[in-house]
């Protein structure tokens, strides 16, 4: 059986790995896993034949990669890259014999099922619905969020753009933020806040509400500090970050229907993995009025494994090539 080279491609470094298509009943295990910074390439082809030189290995007949990007028409443009390309030219610049490519959150999505238990933490525990959907979501340089919706033949990734949708506050400080915030922009998405660059703009917006002093910090400034209990302003900014997050999960969780899981990834949620579970993030969760008892019912899951997308992507391109299934 052929392996699979999966990769999961950002702004900053390319991941890649390669799995025996005959693992699904144990994760799809990358192996020979290698990240590539991606400016150090011009192209991810170039990357792409780096990982196969570095790791001595031929060029893979079946790859399906993970992109921080749109993706639309067989077209991608990486995010943060100045990188656009045609996938069936690149299948064909690399003799493949398969290739795809899905956006990062929706690799992510398709991972769900196949996490296993040190794979995830659960922040709210109860028994889901196994048939129903899945919702995936998470704070990293943007906001993700998809959907997995159960069909016939398996599972159908949903893309969406969640993290467009309007911020809706909850507390007298939230609204506040939320006008301090729309002197900067007319439309105050959730993506605004639940960032990287969010962390910082509710760190700013609770100084300009209190008068306080901040300094000019990154994002990791502000939750190292937070998590070391050296500043209380930016405790109380990765606090109000992470009760948000708790709102905006129960949100989705009922408009999506998602009676299979909440799913929290991106780049920041693995970080504060040990913090997010002593805010009010599940009170704000399942804090849903009349129906409260809907949400109640559905977990929620912390995906842990910075790889998950590469388990996504393998499984997505064994489930939807043919070549794979013999």
């Amino acid at each position: 059986m052929s392996k699979i080279l999966v990769a999961d491609i950002g702004g900053t470094n390319g991941r890649f790995g390669l799995v025996d298509a005959c693992e699904h009943d144990t994760g799809y295990n990358a192996v020979q896993q290698l990240s590539l910074p991606s400016a150090d390439h011009d192209s991810l082809a170039d990357m792409i034949r780096a990982y196969c030189d570095q790791t001595g290995i031929n060029m893979p007949k079946f790859a399906c990669l993970a992109i921080a990007g749109p993706i639309q028409d067989g077209h991608v443009k990486v995010t943060n890259l100045n990188w656009e390309f045609s996938i069936g030219r690149l299948r064909d610049e690399l003799n493949m014999q398969a290739l795809d490519v899905l956006n990062d959150f929706s690799a992510l999505a398709y991972a769900a099922p196949h996490l296993q238990a040190s794979d995830k933490k659960t922040l709210y525990n109860v028994k889901g619905n196994s048939h129903a959907p899945i919702g995936v979501m998470g704070p990293g340089t943007g906001f993700g969020a998809a959907m997995l919706a159960p069909v016939r033949s398996g599972w159908k990734i949903i893309p969406t753009e969640g993290g467009h949708c309007s911020f809706a506050p909850t507390t007298g400080k939230e609204i506040a933020i939320l006008q301090h915030m729309r002197r900067e922009f007319d439309h105050v998405s959730i993506e605004h806040l639940l960032s990287g660059i969010g962390l910082v703009r509710i760190y700013k917006a609770l100084a300009a509400i209190d008068g306080k002093e901040c300094e000019d910090l990154q994002p990791s400034d502000v939750s190292q500090r937070a998590l070391a209990h050296q500043d209380p302003l930016c405790e109380e900014a990765l606090e109000t970050f992470c009760n948000i997050l708790g709102s905006v999960a129960g949100d989705k969780a009922l408009s999506w229907g998602a009676l299979g899981g909440i799913y929290l990834g991106g780049g920041i949620v693995p970080k504060i993995a040990n913090y997010l579970p002593q805010t009010d993030f599940v009170k704000r969760y399942v804090h849903k009025g009349i129906m409260r008892g809907y949400v109640e019912d559905i977990p929620v899951h912390m995906v842990t494994n910075d790889k998950a997308a590469l388990v996504g992507a393998a499984a997505w391109l064994v489930d939807n090539t043919q070549a794979l299934q013999y």
